[in-house]
């Protein structure tokens, strides 16, 4: 008698092994090698941080990439700065995953099994031993009786059938191509004039030996994987001719690609699906390591939390799937059913760096988690503390994603957080929380949707931000950079207005003359002989939830000018922060990188020092030295006065959370003296 019977010896189901044997729990895991030639695969950053989240980097050894190159359609192809990515090869991963599941107590059996029956509150299969004699076998083999209370299916992709959600997967190794610092995925231009023509994505991926690499493709819908694969190296030599003298170096490895995860879908008669059998691939580039990681892992917590009930398993892994993968399923699948309109946005903004547009790449394109204003900063908050905020954050995700969901689902994925402590991030509707405490009475569950309207408006600010994309051409072409900004972040504010009306009439003027002041300092950045005003937009931006939430939760006057102060102290706190992680080349909250920064006009720093930014931009050692002290005085001063304001907030409960709020807000540059 086994606790959980783990059928699929691939990623996910190897994985899934691993975390339910850490759990103490009685873990069998059935699967035969498939068979397939080993080939390059790409480990994006997502994928990689799930795989160290469960104790695999010591097992699978990976070669870093430096850059991912988008290429889309003919011309140039632009780098990623947001994309992660390493490299290993198919057989080592799959090995040491196997080796990872046995050490932590699993029993591997390399066979097939019968279809599993569920009788009396257990799963009762039988294995088949398809292992030659005198095979080298890692595990227990034989043909053997199982018995589990638990059933996790990890069987891959189930043969393509005639569905918007599957298509075709390829991917050979070759040599002649000196491809050793880059990823390249590219997206050609659509072949027909057809609304309906379903994505085509390719990559090339450096091999793990010199000389090397593996081509791939992808495609929803019917396919040959001749065909597709000659695409695919035609569509890489017409942009680098490198790709021109590729000569296969060994059999073509393909497989069905399932893209229709849903996750009330991923949970049959009782059964939890993982990776791709529950259909967790990016429709648009095929993608679906990452998420097998994640699902496997989600589906182990699932089952260790309810041990003694299959169904209640069963409905917190759904429940947990929905939390992490909101919207960005919808993304892509919208995304691949649009592929002309896809296509056209990502190719007039590819190079584009304002924040939404950065982001949006990366929900359609990358598997990386994310949140709207911040990356994954954590609050250290007491557990009395989360327990007040985690309710209500989560009920603010909850109106959120309802109000925009359907229309424009990768702006979900912007106000999401997933499973990781969504409680602890940083984000708009935490000062706002914090400040209807100072009142000292928990806070009305309805402001909630307030709360939301202000991340939703807070997003829709954000998506003006930055510096604005070429000029198209003359004539009658849509300029889709322009286009899609102005309707993303019409939408969004109409929305934010929308709900506040229906759920806090009464602030309706303060939201609006919020609006107003944030469009004028907007519009005030765009005069070139004019200050940014960069700190005053941030400022305003963290101003209003603070000011609000006090005058709403009953606080006292000194309390709400306070408060505001402290607001418009964590806005300029917040710019200054981001500036230091620029200037260091690392990833910023925005996405935005120090030459996106300057031209975008969304940095202070060429207000203190006049003329500084050719020198930044040139890699002047002496002017980055400069610009880095003022940032970080800056973030230091900002700091210092957002805590000097907490002084007059009496609720001691509030001034923790808005301490902690403002201190991980300025957590890339030093702590102020105390």
């Amino acid at each position: 008698m086994a606790d959980v019977l783990v059928v699929g010896a691939g990623p996910a189901g190897a994985i899934a092994a691993a975390e339910l044997a850490r759990h103490g729990l009685r873990t069998v895991l059935v699967g035969q090698d498939d068979g397939a030639a080993d080939h390059d695969l790409v480990l994006s950053g997502a994928a990689l941080r799930g795989l160290e989240s469960v104790g695999a980097t010591g097992e699978v050894t990976a070669r870093a990439v430096e850059a991912v190159e988008l290429r889309l359609g003919p011309g140039d192809g632009h780098v990623l700065p947001e994309a992660v990515s390493a490299v290993c090869g198919r057989r080592p991963l799959l090995d040491g995953l196997r080796r990872l599941a046995v050490a932590a107590g699993a029993t591997w059996l390399p066979s097939i099994v019968t279809d599993p029956v569920r009788r009396d509150g257990a799963w009762h299969a039988s294995t088949i031993d398809t292992m030659p004699p005198g095979a080298d076998r890692t595990g227990d083999a034989g043909g053997v009786a199982v018995v589990a209370r638990h059933l996790v299916l990890a069987t891959g992709a189930p043969p393509a059938a005639a569905s918007h959600a599957t298509g075709l997967l390829c991917a050979r190794p070759y040599r002649g191509v000196d491809l050793t610092a880059s990823i390249v995925l590219a997206l050609p231009a659509p072949r027909t004039i057809d609304p309906a023509e379903r994505p085509t994505c390719v990559w090339a991926v450096p091999g793990t030996r010199a000389g090397t690499c593996t081509i791939g493709a992808s495609r929803l819908g019917p396919a040959d994987p001749d065909e597709l694969l000659q695409l695919a190296l035609a569509v890489l030599a017409d942009g680098d001719p490198r790709f021109a003298a590729a000569v296969p170096a060994g059999p073509a490895v393909t497989g069905a690609l399932n893209s229709g995860f849903s996750p009330e879908n991923s949970v049959q008669d009782g059964r939890l699906l993982v990776g791709d059998a529950a259909g967790l691939v990016n429709p648009f580039t095929g993608e679906g390591l990452s998420y097998a990681v994640q699902s496997a892992a989600l589906a182990a917590r699932a089952i260790a939390d309810h041990r003694e009930d299959a169904d209640a398993a069963g409905r917190a892994y759904a429940r947990r799937l929905s939390a992490t993968f909101v919207g960005y399923f919808e993304t892509a699948t919208h995304a691949a059913r649009r592929y002309h309109l896809a296509w056209r946005v990502l190719v007039a903004t590819a190079g584009d760096e304002r924040p939404v547009s950065a982001k949006v790449r990366r929900a359609v394109l990358t598997p990386e988690g994310f949140s709207g204003l911040t990356a994954a900063d954590l609050m250290p908050l007491p557990a009395a503390d989360v327990a007040l905020l985690g309710p209500f954050l989560l009920a603010c995700d909850e109106v959120a994603v309802r109000t925009v969901r359907a229309e424009w689902p990768f702006i979900a994925r912007l106000l999401i957080a997933g499973e990781d402590a969504p409680h602890q991030r940083l984000r708009p509707a935490v000062p706002f929380y914090a400040a209807l405490l100072a009142g000292g009475k928990p806070p009305d569950a309805a402001m909630a949707t307030l709360a939301a309207a202000i991340e939703l408006a807070t997003l829709g600010a954000l998506a003006f931000l930055g510096p604005m994309p070429p000029r198209a051409a003359p004539g009658r072409r849509v300029d889709w950079a322009v286009a899609s900004t102005v309707l993303a972040g019409d939408f969004l504010l109409a929305q934010a207005s929308r709900l506040v009306a229906a759920s806090a009439p009464e602030v309706s003027w303060s939201f609006a003359d919020w609006l107003g002041e944030v469009a004028a300092l907007r519009a005030a950045r765009l005069d070139p002989a004019g200050r940014s005003r960069a700190g005053e937009v941030f400022a305003a931006l963290l101003e209003f939830p603070s000011r609000i939430g006090a005058q709403l939760g009953g606080a006292p006057p000194e309390a709400v000018a306070a408060l505001r102060e402290f607001g418009s102290h964590s806005g300029h706190a917040f710019l200054h922060a981001e500036e230091v992680l620029a200037l260091r080349g690392e990833r910023t909250r925005l996405d935005v990188t120090l030459p996106g920064m300057l031209a975008g006009r969304l940095s202070a720093i060429p207000d203190v020092l006049p003329g500084i930014a050719g020198g930044l931009l040139a890699g002047d050692p002496d002017a980055r030295a400069a610009a880095m002290d003022v940032a970080m005085t800056g973030c230091e001063d900002a700091h210092r006065a957002a805590l000097a304001a907490l002084g007059d907030v009496g609720d001691p409960v509030s001034a923790r959370m808005l301490r902690s709020f403002v201190t991980t807000l300025c957590a890339p540059s030093a702590p102020p003296p105390e």
